[in-house]
């Protein structure tokens, strides 16, 4: 065990005087006992632990193309090549608390009745508690003035829920850190225009992120000026409430809503399903729903992702220099690697999912930890994605917005895009695809017709190991860590104060306010 004033001396040490990185580590990540003594003297100690746990699930396939444990830990270390995004980083072998590996879960869509809404806030809390992020979609739910067959008469509408699952969201506690949710409407849904304004209100909704799902219908119908059609249920071809408005009423009023509070954010749904490979296999479960709280993982009911994140920073040799030069080969090697890695991660999140499902206190808890172990073998999905783009265009001596730094990204993530589904194919061949892989239903979708022809022969051949490969996460914590810019963001100021909130159970820090 080692105290906490060696941890801090230690990692301070490690992060050449980053207080910032130290402090994040030592809340977040370091590996401590049910005493709350620190296990783990730095972050090395970690990337140790890290590496053990990937490479006994490598020799667990007993393939020739195993990774070592001493080369995994050449990927880890210091954060340079791969790492691992917050839940993983936490949990992996951390036998001290029972938590999924999960970042990231969306659940199911509360049905039309109060017992169901009621049933989704208690998925949500038995969710939180293992440190998952949830998306919740509400667009299921009737809107507000309609009769309900109750005391109440009618009822208070969809939008009106989002607090009472926003209320569940702060009331959990995680370990370190906040819980995180996400809640989407359909744009169809009559109660838009109540769910995308209610947050002006700065006391609702506190607890969570809200987004709108944008059709393709309806922006056409912002372009040419038209009449756009609310209706509920939505997508019925009968339904029982309709309201028509004008489109470009409404987009202002998002616009204006974004600009005043930030949110809702904007998923162009049908965008989304049609390059998402796994919405061709909706009919066999993965239909989508909704996307995880930060909105980068659309996800079919009960499915979850696990997060990796590869630091694009360390592939620039000659920083800002003339002669600077990003190693595009070093960085297909990374990704191919990384992919491996990922699918490692839904093992230990398998074995992770076997261990809490043993300690649930109800049945429906145990069903609802049940159902996402059925959807992660299923559907295996992993959620590879990159940080530090913008340290890396820098050190390239690149403008962000410049026509040379737009060049220089789309071959960064073509060559991501085609490393990482090519080691999927190769896992696949190597470990078996995923569950439901089925050609021809995925062999028409846009993304997957957009692979080299030499992978999709091969995905033809062999299959693919999972179902979703890629996506690109904030990498808040991650970036920290990895001491560089943020995801894809651009750097949008130089300095900055970051304000966190605070646990229910933290007692070293004193608050501001």
């Amino acid at each position: 065990m080692h105290n906490k004033t060696e941890v801090r001396q230690a990692t301070l040490k490690y992060f050449k005087g980053d207080e910032l990185a130290t402090n994040v580590w030592m809340t977040k990540y370091a590996l401590k006992n049910n005493a709350g003594e620190f296990v783990e003297k730095s972050p090395d100690d970690m990337h140790r632990r890290l590496s053990s746990e990937f490479a006994r699930i490598e020799q667990k396939f007993n393939s020739e193309r195993a990774l070592p444990e001493e080369k995994i830990y050449e990927y880890l270390k210091d954060f340079k090549y791969i790492v691992p995004q917050g839940s993983p980083m936490m949990g992996i072998g951390n036998n001290y608390v029972n938590v999924s590996l999960s970042n990231c879960v969306v659940v199911e869509s509360p049905a039309d009745n109060i017992s169901s809404i009621i049933d989704s806030g208690k998925s949500l809390a038995n969710l939180f508690k293992r440190r998952c992020g949830v998306g919740l979609d509400i667009s299921d739910l009737r809107p507000e003035g309609t009769q309900v067959n109750n005391s109440a008469g009618t009822t208070t509408g969809a939008w009106s829920f989002a607090d009472f699952y926003s209320y569940v969201c702060r009331m959990i506690g995680q370990n370190g850190r906040r819980g995180a949710l996400m809640i989407t409407m359909d744009i169809r849904h009559p109660d838009i225009e109540k769910f995308i304004t209610m947050k002006h209100d700065l006391s609702k909704v506190t607890g969570a992120n809200v987004s709108v799902k944008i059709s393709d219908s309806f922006m056409h119908a912002v372009e040419n000026n038209e009449s756009f059609n609310l209706h509920f249920p939505i997508g019925s071809e009968n339904p029982t409430h309709t309201k028509e408005i004008q489109a470009a009423e409404l987009w202002n009023s998002i616009v204006e809503s974004a600009t005043k509070t930030a949110e809702p954010g904007l998923l162009m749904w049908d965008n989304i399903t049609k390059f998402l490979p796994a919405e061709e296999y909706a009919d066999e479960g993965f239909k989508t729903v909704t996307t995880n709280p930060c909105g980068e993982i659309p996800l079919s009911a009960h499915d979850s992702c696990r997060l990796i994140s590869i630091n694009l920073k360390s592939f620039v040799s000659n920083k800002f220099k003339k002669n600077a030069k990003f190693d595009f080969a070093k960085f297909s090697e990374v990704a191919a690697m990384a992919m491996r890695l990922s699918d490692d991660l839904v093992e230990l999140e398998l074995e992770k999912l076997d261990t809490i499902i043993d300690v649930c206190d109800t049945p429906d808890e145990k069903e609802l930890w049940n159902k996402l172990k059925t959807a992660c073998t299923k559907g295996r999905r992993t959620g590879l994605g990159t940080h530090g783009l913008a340290d890396a265009l820098s050190c390239l001596c690149l403008s962000y917005d410049s026509p040379k730094a737009n060049k220089t990204m789309g071959k960064i993530y073509e060559t991501l895009r085609n490393s990482a589904y090519l080691e999927s194919a190769r896992l696949a061949e190597e470990r078996g695809s995923f569950e439901v892989f089925n050609w021809e239903k995925e062999r028409s979708n846009e993304f997957i017709k957009s692979l080299p022809e030499n992978i999709q022969t091969l995905i033809s051949q062999v299959g693919r190991r999972n179902i979703s490969i890629l996506t690109n996460a904030p990498t808040g914590s991650v970036s920290i860590l990895s001491q560089t810019s943020s995801g894809l963001e651009p750097v949008f100021r130089n300095k900055y104060i970051r304000r966190r909130k605070l646990s229910h159970n933290e007692k070293d820090t004193e608050p501001d306010y």
